[in-house]
């Protein structure tokens, strides 16, 4: 229990300091609750829209926003996933930002801690305050950072692009063989035809075509094997060149069955006008090296290493396009009749999992407006608010230890050893990352480096698959595939019983992501609290306080002042943007060369070489950044109180002022001269101009009463 003259000055702390309602943290809670219900508003009315639209339709909970031109369908998923993590990302902030006020001590809370020689973090995110708080702050604080886990774990794939590709057939030709009165045996093309038609296909309601339109496409196509019907609308006529850079692509969405029409007429070795047919399918590696490998392409050869732009290069530059035969003869393609089909791709959107994240920013925001509420008595949120508590009202168990860092709070006041007065030992002023502590600065270095580690082996991984596929890692190449597009070759090896477990997969890095800025976040919350405590032994200052009295100034950050919050803000935006096309659900329906479905759908992970190269770009830079700032020095000399209640209590013993005349003035802390009964100086807060900075070797104590 406390004691009774802890309670008096816990009493008449509350009643002096009576919080002023909206103004300081409170007014940033509020801002956060304000925006996390704006996030709500907007993610209940999409998804109400998005389900109740008859354009958008819903198919075992999975609903269509978008079906059409494939390039569209990537731009408006890269703005929906964009708009996505901005939104995250201040669901993100919001919910740091108040759980650090949820943390925040109040000074009867300090006083039970510092009364068992324990001490509680002031100015920064803190976990050990949790073990200290009421349990009504701490639920909320668990409510909030519990919600954190799906809602980043699910959001980016609440919505996701899915690719429509044909598998297709090439026949080759002779360049007679539409005309009229040709001889042609097209009958065991059209049985070999009528096999694929036949095999691994499973119509499926929705996405099927209608018996009519199969028959009508297969009958197209045999009419077309016929030669009778060339001039069709449904076949265009190519050049090679175009031929070449329409087909070039590894899915195919646009384009159908194509017939290479050879130089070259039947004699009587081959009088059949029809030379060649395979089937380019679709899930394999690489569907497009048919090009430069078209008689390999069915044989199960090693095709792999070919280069598949040769084709459009020689076309460009007068050369021939020769294709070899199955039968080993070479001929040279002298144009195309390719199959035009609509592109079908989608944009689609689970309800499921828009319904869990509309559950999780429901309890964030409650949170937060529960945080305002219930929020009467006055916390000490920022290290203003501490200096302030503690010159009012000095605590008597830090007496004698003026100048108390960490490491001696650790080493001497928990054992309760006896204060004796000290040297000042300190030569020269101190860096930004003395103010962090070793277990927080080892979390953060040891997460961010591992991460690091992980998507540089991913990277690898990556090159290592492109130089097996394309015989050489080519920049150019790389590029050309962009960020988070689907290919045939830039998939993870893993096959996945259901969509969900990919989603999943796909989605774990945004969860790894928002710890690391929570942990990066609070590395630099640790730099520019040292940093504000020292601008104190350097000249006087206002305190900044939550809630000002006349002389005081308030402020609406805790502890990051907005030019660093809103850089480190966009730089958790634009990393989980980043991994969001590095890693992404390879979602692809593929359709047989008839426009059937068939029953092996692409649905996996995929990813994105250049964008894990941005990942890490980024990612070092973060951290080489981190180290830069961790190097700068103080303003002055001081001891390194971190974020140490004790520590600061220490520090906030005045000599002879009237309390209430220092808080209400510009103060600065360092050496106010000897003490009358004790014969040492003494370090602490004054308001007058005579305070000056500590002396190496003097020895220093603290107030009167020290050692009884």
């Amino acid at each position: 229990m406390e004691s009774e003259s802890t309670q008096e000055r816990s009493n008449s702390f509350s009643s002096a300091w009576k919080p002023v309602w909206y103004t300081g943290w409170h007014t940033g809670v509020l801002a956060c609750a304000a925006s996390t219900v704006v996030v709500l508003f907007i993610n209940v009315g999409l998804t109400i829209y998005a389900a109740t639209n008859s354009l958008h339709k819903m198919e075992r909970g999975i609903g269509t926003l978008y079906e059409g031109s494939c390039d569209t369908s990537r731009t408006i998923g890269l703005w929906l996933h964009l708009g996505i993590n901005a939104l995250s990302t201040l669901l993100l902030s919001g919910s740091n930002y108040t759980q650090q006020c949820l943390a925040a001590p109040t000074r009867s809370e300090i006083d039970a801690a510092h009364a068992k020689r324990q001490w509680m973090d002031i100015g920064v995110p803190s976990v050990r305050n949790l073990f200290r708080i009421k349990p009504e702050r701490r639920l909320m604080w668990i409510a909030i950072g519990v919600t954190s886990i799906p809602l980043h774990l699910l959001y980016n794939s609440a919505v996701y692009t899915s690719l429509k590709v044909n598998d297709y057939l090439i026949t080759t030709v002779t360049n007679h063989h539409f005309e009229p009165g040709t001889y042609r045996n097209a009958t065991r093309w059209q049985i070999l035809a009528f096999q694929v038609l036949s095999l691994n296909t499973t119509p499926r309601k929705g996405y099927r075509d209608s018996e009519n339109h199969t028959n009508s496409s297969f009958k197209l196509f045999s009419s077309m094997l016929e030669g009778l019907n060339p001039s069709t609308p449904e076949y265009e006529d190519l050049t090679p060149l175009n031929c070449a850079e329409a087909y070039s692509t590894e899915f195919v969405s646009n384009r159908s069955n194509l017939f290479l029409i050879a130089n070259r007429s039947s004699n009587t070795t081959h009088n059949d006008t029809i030379l060649d047919m395979i089937r380019v399918r679709s899930n394999e590696a690489l569907p497009s090296n048919w090009r430069c490998a078209y008689p390999f392409y069915e044989r199960g050869k090693d095709f792999r290493r070919c280069n598949t732009s040769e084709p459009s290069v020689n076309l460009t530059s007068q050369l021939a396009w020769r294709v070899e035969l199955k039968t080993g003869e070479e001929v040279e393609v002298a144009g195309c009749k390719s199959e035009i089909t609509s592109e079908k791709c989608t944009v689609r959107f689970s309800l499921g999992i828009m319904i869990a994240v509309i559950g999780c920013n429901l309890v964030k925001a409650c949170c937060m407006v529960m945080t305002v509420v219930r929020s009467r008595e006055p916390t000490l949120v920022t290290l203003g608010d501490a200096v302030d508590s503690f010159l009012r009202n000095p605590d008597p168990t830090t007496i004698g230890v003026c100048f108390a860092d960490r490491r001696y709070i650790e080493r001497n006041w928990r054992r309760q050893s006896r204060a004796q007065p000290r040297r000042w030992k300190q030569r020269g002023v101190q860096r930004w990352w003395t103010s962090v502590s070793k277990k927080r600065r080892m979390i953060c270095n040891f997460f961010c480096s591992i991460t690091l580690i992980f998507a540089g082996m991913q990277l690898r991984n990556g090159m290592v698959n492109d130089r097996v596929y394309y015989g050489s890692i080519d920049p150019k190449s790389m590029w050309a595939r962009g960020l988070g597009k689907v290919n045939s070759v830039s998939l993870v090896n893993i096959r996945f019983p259901n969509i969900t477990l990919a989603i999943l997969l796909a989605n774990l890095p945004q969860t790894i992501l928002s710890f690391l800025y929570l942990t990066y976040n609070s590395l630099f919350t640790c730099m520019l609290l040292g940093h504000e405590w020292s601008l104190f032994s350097h000249h006087h200052r206002t305190l900044r306080v939550t809630s000002p009295r006349p002389g005081q100034r308030s402020t609406y950050w805790l502890q990051i002042p907005y030019t660093y919050a809103i850089p480190l803000m966009t730089l958790s935006g634009l990393l989980h943007w980043l991994t969001s096309q590095s890693l992404f659900l390879a979602r692809a329906d593929i359709f047989d060369p008839f426009g059937r479905e068939t029953s092996a759908p692409v649905s996996t992970v995929g990813y994105s070489c250049v964008a894990i190269i941005f990942v890490l770009a980024l990612g070092i830079l973060a951290l080489l950044t981190a180290a830069g700032m961790g190097y700068k020095k103080f303003a002055a000399e001081i001891t390194t109180v971190s974020s140490c209640s004790v520590a600061i209590s220490a520090a906030c013993h005045a000599s002879e002022e009237d309390p209430e005349e220092i808080i209400g003035k510009k103060v600065r802390w360092g050496d106010v001269g000897i003490m009358q009964n004790l014969g040492v100086r003494h370090l602490t807060f004054s308001s007058e101009g005579g305070v000056k900075k500590p002396v190496f070797g003097e020895v220093y104590a603290g107030t009167i009463g020290e050692g009884e």
